[in-house]
């Protein structure tokens, strides 16, 4: 996890928005989550990163996690292993989505060997999938930070975490 002084650098003083159990109901489906992850969900809750990335929570009225990935789910199973390479959420051991773009691109949370995580992104415009060994907090700061480029994820131009409910 990043130290709060760099989170708060990029994304302003967190709201609060659920305690780190809000994830008891999906971690009973998929497994355990990344601590890095949930902590920061919970510290600043479902929001916009940089006017493009939507950041679900499982709690949330606007940017639910569950009726997210119900809803989206079944499209990106059909991608797979074609162009999407690992299975997707609810299949067993299927990567989970965390956040959408603006423009349909998906991010999910993909479990490597022994507990490891990376970030896997569908890039739904160009139909190419990639994967970032980082944590999200890191990730997402590096983006907003402009340490991290990456064509079709404009984090950095506007920055910032807007709270949604």
């Amino acid at each position: 996890m990043l130290p709060a002084s760099d989170l708060e650098a990029c994304f302003g003083t967190p709201r609060g928005y659920s305690e780190v159990d809000a994830w008891e109901e999906m971690e009973a489906a998929t497994g355990p989550l990344p601590m890095d992850y949930k902590e920061f969900v919970a510290g600043f809750g479902p929001g916009v990163v940089g006017r493009f990335l939507n950041v679900l929570h499982p709690q949330s009225a606007t940017l639910n996690m569950f009726e997210t990935i119900d809803r989206m789910a079944p499209l990106y199973q059909e991608l797979v292993p074609d162009t999407i390479p690992h299975a997707v959420f609810p299949e067993r051991g299927g990567m989970i989505q965390w956040a959408a773009t603006a423009e349909g691109d998906a991010c999910f949370l993909v479990c490597g060997a022994e507990g490891t995580w990376r970030i896997g992104v569908w890039f739904r415009q160009w139909a190419e999938w990639e994967e970032y060994e980082e944590s999200v907090p890191v990730w997402l700061c590096r983006q907003v930070e402009g340490r991290l480029i990456i064509p079709g994820l404009p984090l950095r131009l506007h920055g910032g975490f807007v709270p949604v409910a």
